[in-house]
């Protein structure tokens, strides 16, 4: 019977997940409290400099003014919010100009808000009209108002385009998932097709043999029908494993194989149903329709940053289907879709039909190491089950 060598991939925990656009937003109400409060010191210094005055004095009106344009500044944010950007457009004219008038007469009588708000009236009044810098307040204010307007334009502007750099980018991985769920789909009615092909050819030959076959057949299917979307290649090795001695039941002596697989390559994580495909097409097309059977050469090891995996059977190599079966070309696309042109898969048909795919390794050290501790035990466990 095949050994059962499934396990689970554990899922991060919830905990571990957070919210970018959140600490994104955090981050840029800590810089706009950080730059009004830099703005009143730089206010509070100038006044002090050019009133020969401490800057110790000077600062709580630094405060009051830019304190004052800071919680205005809040209402241009949601102003720019609701009266999109249109230099054609009348309203858009008339909103700002408005709101500009308002900004700049509320920032250039910032320090007599204090004495309006005690009652005295007249005080406020006749300060209002001994300032010599009114009229300077009154520009800045329109300055400031104009800076914070422009400001959040590009803003909104920038989040606007990252938004559909997004969703394009969201899009293309659906479009991706899509395509491999197709591919997946694709290759299992085929593994499926040639697996009951092999059960099939043993019921009237060896029934002892064929009931064999279809209690190995059952832990094939299980990972075959597998949801996981990324794998040990331990598991897929023990797989490959497990669909070999399948195979074994139907060709017996005529299917011989050599393997050579190195332990590294055990922790890199691949896409399932990614090697034994390979394997199954140098099976069916190499070995099955060849009444002295053969040999096939299997190899798995890391070589400058990349799992390179080796398939190659000693067949003629030319045989109808061997390069454009469904097996080969769902590995071929799943492949591009995965890896774009970071993987690579090379035919030589010069001695044989060999087949190499190398894929790139994007786990660190750690995960590699905590890999290969798994895919050992996964090892042992099922040796101990086959026992």
């Amino acid at each position: 019977m095949c050994s059962r060598f499934l396990f689970p991939i554990p899922d991060l925990p919830s905990d571990a997940t957070f919210s970018i656009r959140d600490r994104e937003d955090t981050m840029g109400w800590v810089a706009y409290v950080i730059a009004w409060l830099a703005a009143a010191v730089f206010w509070a210094l100038a006044s002090a400099a050019s009133a020969s005055r401490s800057p110790l004095e000077t600062f709580p009106y630094g405060l009051l003014a830019m304190g004052s344009a800071a919680v205005m500044g809040l209402g241009v944010w949601r102003l720019t919010n609701r009266v999109a950007w249109d230099w054609r457009s009348r309203s858009f004219y008339v909103a700002h100009s408005t709101a500009l008038v308002f900004f700049s007469i509320i920032y250039a009588t910032f320090w007599f808000w204090p004495e309006l708000v005690m009652g005295r009236f007249k005080l406020a009044y006749d300060s209002l009209r001994a300032s010599p810098i009114i009229i300077w307040n009154l520009l800045m204010g329109s300055w400031l108002y104009l800076v914070v307007a422009g400001l959040s334009y590009a803003i909104r502007a920038h989040g606007r385009i990252r938004a559909q750099e997004a969703a394009a980018a969201e899009a293309r991985l659906l479009a991706q998932q899509a395509q491999l769920v197709a591919l997946r789909a694709q290759i299992n009615p085929h593994f499926l097709f040639n697996a009951l092909h092999s059960v099939g050819a043993l019921v009237t030959s060896d029934p002892v043999r064929a009931d064999k076959a279809l209690e190995c057949l059952g832990d094939l299917l299980r990972y075959a029908l597998g949801t996981e979307n990324e794998v040990m290649f331990g598991q897929e090795w023990r797989f490959t494993q497990d669909y070999l001695a399948f195979e074994q039941l139907r060709l017996g002596d005529r299917l011989r194989v050599e393997a050579e697989v190195d332990d590294a390559a055990l922790a890199v994580p691949v896409p399932p149903l990614i090697f034994q495909p390979l394997v199954e097409n140098a099976v069916r097309h190499g070995i099955g329709d060849r009444p002295e059977g053969g040999r096939i050469e299997l190899s798995a090891h890391v070589k400058d940053g990349r799992l390179v995996l080796r398939v190659a059977d000693d067949g003629c190599g030319e045989i109808e289907g061997a390069v454009d079966g469904v097996g080969l070309t769902s590995v071929r696309r799943r492949l591009a879709a995965l890896y774009d042109t970071r993987a690579s898969v090379r035919i030589d048909k010069s001695a044989g039909f060999t087949i190499t795919v190398a894929l790139p390794i994007e786990d660190g050290d750690a995960s590699a190491a905590a890999g290969l501790r798994r895919s050992r035990e996964l090892v042992t466990d099922d040796a101990g089950s086959a026992a």
